[in-house]
């Protein structure tokens, strides 16, 4: 496929960034020196504004060859240690006419992408890479991986990778001209404005050349892989985005604070994905992917755009196999998921213990109890914090945020802390039951953990704190359950 104009125009504005530099800062140069020849009072002026102005300037220009870019966080796979990858990456690659990656990552990122390094404003390519979020493979069918592969690599086929290289270190060179042109004076103020007019038009013209690059690699996944594949893999890659999001929230990181990770984080993901409920709440983002507010500066055209420019084109017949998941194509595939998604979390990882699902859950929530419940007893045992309810004093244990109004009578105020002290309280005890040893947590990939206290002491606990945190409070009965449970002293 031939270049297309507006790629044309994009290189050739960018090809103009390095002019207009030069001549601002020639023209800089010029009124210096003339000013310097007639009066060394204003040569000073000009040079207290012209110096900062030509500096910013100067290097965002020499930016754009540095293209060495830092490696990613990930778990680089050779084809040796990863053959079936690597077939299928060789053969999507001779599909679309191109030469394959020089390497392959696995990322922590819902997403997969191609760059290539070069040199001499990308006329020269060094390397060629590719990365593959390992979510992606433990969440896409093999059809949906293919498809998305194969979008990829077609960005290969017409150099879009290079231009994407020009663009992008066009447009960091472009916004660090703005902004190091700081200043409140009338002169960095038209300096300024004549960059943001050509910064808005080099990123109009270079976004709508990677825009139409992205349909066009999308027609050439709908080849490769069938139409329904690749519309279904921009969807599923939405959804894996915001399942993931939710699961780092709720699950993976769960037992940080207490020191732990869980030993099969893409175990875990994918458990969170077949979940029925989960899984009808994840088709639900697939059925109605949010919407995106277009801007002519975007480099990708929304979502539901991509998909309806798919739909219009002849449809390609899907695979016979499509249906296995795509970590088929992996080597001891648990294995290396978990290793691709521990890759960029931070240094402190490596001082975490890993405990299966189970146990990380208890020991998580365990320890956010626990927390809670030392803030709130501040060095007192919890017989003195049932102390203080009885002697009217249950507000200490209520939210700052829930604190009655000082207008209020004593029963209101009592009223008022009801339902913060019973949750506050609800904590104390569940710390000190999970103590005893006689109550945990429980996983489930449905919702939030439940807490099972060992019987006759779980029938009995939401009555018992029922009464304990009412406006007239009776803390008898959970006294007598928290001595029975080994988490109140027996009395005498």
């Amino acid at each position: 496929m031939k270049t297309s104009w507006r790629a044309l125009v994009a290189v050739a504005l960018l090809a103009g960034f390095p002019g207009l530099v030069f001549l601002v800062v020639g023209g800089l140069a010029v009124t210096e020196y003339y000013f310097f020849q007639h009066s060394g009072l204003l040569a000073i002026k000009l040079g207290i504004v012209a110096v900062p102005v030509s500096f910013a300037l100067l290097k965002a220009l020499f930016s754009i060859e540095r293209t060495r870019g830092g490696d990613l966080p990930g778990v680089p796979v050779t084809p040796d240690g990863q053959p079936g990858l690597w077939a299928l990456v060789r053969e999507l690659a001779d599909a679309v006419g191109t030469r394959p990656p020089d390497a392959i990552t696995l990322v922590s990122d819902v997403n997969a992408g191609v760059r290539e390094r070069t040199g001499w404003l990308g006329l020269r390519v060094r390397r060629r890479e590719m990365f593959i979020g390992a979510q992606l493979l433990a969440g896409l069918r093999h059809d949906q991986l293919r498809a998305l592969l194969g979008h990829e690599l077609a960005h290969y086929t017409n150099r879009d990778t290079r231009l994407a290289g020009l663009t992008y270190r066009g447009h960091r060179s472009v916004e660090k001209a703005l902004a190091g042109l700081g200043g409140d004076g009338w002169f960095e103020g038209l300096v300024r404005k004549l960059f943001v007019l050509y910064a808005k038009l080099y990123f109009s013209v270079s976004a709508a050349v990677c825009r139409r690059q992205e349909l066009a690699a999308d027609a050439a996944s709908a080849r490769l892989a069938g139409t329904a594949a690749a519309t279904s893999a921009l969807r599923e890659v939405e959804a894996l985005d915001v399942a993931w999001k939710y699961y780092v929230d709720h699950y993976l990181l769960i037992g940080w604070h207490a020191g732990y990770l869980p030993d099969r984080p893409a175990g875990g993901f994918r458990s969170l994905l077949a979940d029925a409920e989960r899984a009808e709440q994840i088709d639900e983002i697939r059925r109605n992917l949010p919407e995106e507010e277009a801007s002519r500066y975007d480099t990708h055209p929304p979502t539901p755009e991509r998909i309806a420019a798919l739909e219009a084109l002849p449809e390609v017949p899907g695979r016979a196999d499509g249906d296995r998941p795509a970590s088929d194509v992996l080597r001891d595939a648990d294995a290396t998921l978990d290793a691709a998604l521990f890759a960029d979390l931070a240094d402190e990882a490596a001082a975490k213990r890993r405990t299966d699902w189970d146990s990380l859950v208890d020991l998580g929530f365990r320890h956010a109890a626990t927390k809670v419940a030392t803030a709130f007893l501040a060095g007192r045992t919890l017989e003195d914090a049932l102390a203080l309810i009885d002697a009217g004093h249950a507000s200490e244990f209520a939210d700052p945020e829930c604190r009655p109004p000082a207008s209020a009578g004593p029963r209101a105020r009592r009223e008022f802390v009801v339902a913060s002290v019973r949750e506050n309280l609800s904590t104390m005890v569940a710390a000190a039951l999970a103590e005893a040893g006689v109550a945990h947590w429980k996983l489930s990939w449905s919702g939030p953990a439940e807490l099972v206290v060992d019987e006759p002491h779980g029938r009995e606990l939401t009555a018992a704190l029922d009464a304990a945190a009412a406006a007239d409070p009776d803390t008898a009965p959970l006294r007598r359950l928290l001595a029975t449970a080994g988490a109140l002293p027996v009395p005498s």
